[in-house]
């Protein structure tokens, strides 16, 4: 089944934005405020891989693996339901399952150490080799430079990619002079996609703020509606 990047079904960030997904051993982060949709965008993305074959590793931190599922549940129901494929859902929840695994985490509990640990096991006793990790929910308030930079290590040593979520805040204003915003605006280097979802009225805009070594890259905007996710394609109906 062949998939529209901008179908109104699955919006995938990693293609219809960035033109094509990140390469392996490279970082992406959303950044989003709190409630935006930065999870439900992971799980987008994810998706996208999911569906065309590629194994994937959703780490979720303080966050239960019912919640990532019921995403995945709905995304699959909007495909059966609309897309043109002789799929339904139980075949599509078939063809995703040995291809995906769920971690959990407490935050206080995660770091790239045990990552590292977890993902050895999965390599070697259920041998299950991800190319794409999804890490969902790290509190980059209390998340040093040196954490980002294993996890950069991590990508490369396994040659996966990782998108990431981050939590923007609106009392916090601090934006470098690339136009990163807090609280990326000090490790922007270590990120080889930068995505801001900024929520409008009747919608989420999406921009890209970096990609590769190059910063506001001009890629056009991509609106989603923010109960479906799907995509809104009359953006002329959005407004600021």
């Amino acid at each position: 089944m062949q998939l529209d990047p901008l179908s109104p079904n699955t919006l995938e960030l990693a293609q219809g934005l960035l033109r094509k997904p990140l390469e392996s051993g490279e970082l992406g982060v959303l950044l989003a405020d709190a409630g935006v949709g930065k999870t439900a965008c992971l799980t987008q993305i994810a998706l996208g891989y999911l569906l065309r074959g590629v194994p994937v590793l959703q780490v979720c931190i303080d966050e239960v693996p019912d919640k990532i599922k019921a995403w995945y549940r709905e995304f699959l129901k909007s495909i059966a339901s609309e897309q043109a494929t002789d799929e339904d859902l139980s075949s599509l929840q078939r063809r995703i399952e040995p291809l995906r695994f769920i971690l959990a985490y407490l935050n206080q509990t995660f770091n790239p150490d045990k990552l590292e640990l977890s993902f050895q096991n999965l390599e070697e006793q259920a041998k299950f080799c991800p190319s794409m990790v999804v890490l969902d929910g790290l509190d980059f308030d209390q998340t040093p430079r040196e954490i980002i930079e294993a996890l950069q290590g991590f990508a490369k040593n396994h040659k996966v990619a990782v998108w990431m979520s981050a939590q923007t805040h609106r009392h916090i204003p601090t934006i470098n002079e690339m136009g990163i915003p807090y609280p990326c605006h000090l490790i922007d280097d270590l990120f080889d996609a930068i995505v801001l979802l900024k929520a409008i009225p009747n919608a989420i805009k999406v921009n890209v703020l970096k990609h590769g070594t190059q910063y506001m890259p001009g890629y056009p905007e991509i609106f989603i509606n923010p109960q479906t996710f799907a995509t809104i394609k009359d953006t002329a109906a959005t407004s600021e």
